[in-house]
């Protein structure tokens, strides 16, 4: 099994900086039968970084210096790709499938990572390599025993840690961080903006995990792109957040086929067969945590409804026509908010609302783009979403227990001055 991450992120407020955190980001061997342990691999000690280990486990047996060897393999958050001997848990290497900065490499007579002095960023804040977003998230990778490489969904994207000097408070319910500035808005200059975006980028990338390198990868233009399927007709197939479905020659990595479902793709694709006929299906929709929490999707804006495509050889179905929502205008309030207010609307939207609006109220459209709310315009509407829980059959519960009255109105303070930037950036009015 893989264990997660730290809660809150920052190891000084877990545990004073202290110790490894037992189990924490490791993998464990337990026997099945009777739930006994037999041993565990931490890849990254005392945790800070939100770089869990519950990414897929794939074993296969791999001939490793003229000897074939029983291995587990798993490329986690952390950036690196592991190769672990599955009968004791011992690590046999490890390299970094993606740039990381927070390690140079892992040490493997400890097994452990060689961490850069200020990568738990205990002096000032520190821009990790991966980032919490991590090179690898939940999207399943693949092995094909035919070409010996391991498929990977990878991620490039950076996060700024910091620690928070403020006495730690645990808030039941909501987010526990212990770090400065997760949900801090993006910049409004748009040179800033667009040299951050350019930092952002998905992969696919076909490992070779004996010789821990790439053998040839695909470049995305942002993260968050679907998990791929290895089938034993040398094909690899992925799906991308700009909703084409590819399939590639599995050891030269050649795009052999591609058709666009107007929806984006984050799962992977299956294949099965019925009364001896093969068939490819893939569920189309966008959603979870980069969709959710980044400010720099591509193409923002209300999302399809999510689809099952099923493909066939020689299938003859028309492809249905997607029509994409349009975004309604920008609605700022006509009320007149102080500073104070409008700071404080900040801090709370930072704390909490980011998580599903998007920092700065920059939603990628999978959850409602708060700046374009009808509700925005009423105080009186706002308070009964946000405190009175209006909307809680559509996953918008009551924030009531968290939020005063004030804060309710500070935040819609601050989304209001949110939403007449954006209405100055569409052009004014409508």
């Amino acid at each position: 099994i893989g264990v997660g991450n730290g809660s809150p992120w920052n190891h000084k407020v877990r545990s004073e900086g202290k110790g490894d955190n037992l189990f924490l980001s490791s993998i464990v061997a337990l026997d099945p039968d009777t739930g006994e342990y037999l041993w565990h691999y931490q890849e990254t000690p005392g945790e800070s970084w939100d770089y869990t280990a519950t990414q897929q486990i794939t074993l296969a047996t791999l001939n490793i210096d003229g000897q074939p060897r029983k291995v587990l393999m798993q490329a986690p958050k952390n950036g690196f790709f592991f190769v672990l001997d599955r009968t004791d848990g011992k690590l046999i290497s490890a390299k970094n499938y993606v740039d990381v900065n927070w390690a140079t490499g892992y040490d493997l007579k400890t097994g452990r990572p060689i961490e850069d002095p200020k990568a738990r960023y205990d002096d000032g804040a520190y821009v990790a390599i991966p980032g919490a977003l991590g090179a690898h998230n939940w999207h399943p990778m693949a092995f094909s025993p035919q070409t010996g490489l391991v498929y990977i969904p990878a991620h490039r994207a950076l996060f700024g840690y910091e620690d928070d000097k403020a006495p730690f408070k645990f808030r039941p319910g909501r987010w526990n961080l212990a770090i400065k500035g997760a949900g801090a808005a993006p910049s409004d200059d748009p040179a800033a903006f667009k040299n951050v975006r350019a930092m952002l980028s998905g992969r696919l990338i076909a490992w070779d995990p004996v010789k821990q390198q790439e053998a040839w990868g695909f470049e995305y233009s942002e993260p968050w792109n679907g998990g791929t399927l290895a089938t034993a007709g040398n094909l690899v197939f992925q799906g991308d957040t700009k909703g084409d479905l590819r399939a590639f020659a599995a050891d030269s990595g050649k795009v052999l086929w591609t058709v666009n479902l107007g929806i984006a793709i984050i799962a992977p694709p299956v294949t099965y067969a019925v009364d001896g006929e093969q068939y490819l299906a893939v569920a189309a929709g966008y959603g979870g945590a980069y969709a959710l929490t980044s400010a720099y999707n591509d193409n923002p804006g209300p999302r399809p409804n999510g689809r099952l495509y099923v493909f066939k050889l020689g299938g003859k179905a028309a492809m249905p026509k997607i029509v994409r929502p349009e975004a309604g205008p920008a609605n700022p309030p006509a009320d007149q908010f102080t500073p104070a207010q409008i700071a404080k609307g900040d801090k709370l939207f930072a704390q909490d609302c980011w998580a599903c609006h998007g920092p700065g109220a920059i939603s990628s459209g999978v959850a409602p783009d708060l700046r374009r709310s009808g509700a925005l315009s009423s105080a009186e509407a706002w308070k009964l979403i946000v405190a009175g829980g209006a909307l809680k059959q559509h996953g918008m519960i009551s924030f009531s227990d968290y939020y005063s009255d004030a804060d309710v109105e500070d935040i819609r303070a601050y989304v209001g001055t949110r939403a007449k930037l954006l209405q100055k950036q569409e052009g004014g009015a409508k």
